[in-house]
């Protein structure tokens, strides 16, 4: 568990682990990217990003998320009557697999 804060450099370290024949992890099968601490630098958002995410959506972005949402609805009302089409139409026979 650990704690950063924005504007100030945190250490952190990083390692990964690649299974070898099936086996468990272990603390000596693993890969790191250096055995000492790397600083992580996290940068404090400028003032004119936070006024704006704290002002809300711009009018092009909340355009997007109601053509998505629109597509959205689109989509899965195609693919309800497509089922319901498909189950009410019997002209395409189901031949099974094993018979071919």
């Amino acid at each position: 568990d650990a704690q950063f804060t924005m504007g100030q450099t945190s250490n952190f370290a990083v390692a990964f682990w690649y299974p070898m024949d099936g086996k468990p992890w272990s603390g000596s099968q693993h890969y790191s990217a250096n055995c000492n601490w790397m600083p992580l630098d996290i940068a404090q958002p400028s003032t004119s990003s936070a006024t704006r995410l704290s002002s809300g959506h711009s009018n092009s972005e909340d355009a997007v998320n109601i053509f998505a949402i629109l597509l959205s609805v689109a989509a899965f009302c195609i693919s309800v009557f497509m089922a319901y089409w498909i189950k009410r139409s019997k002209a395409v026979p189901f031949t099974p697999i094993d018979h071919l």
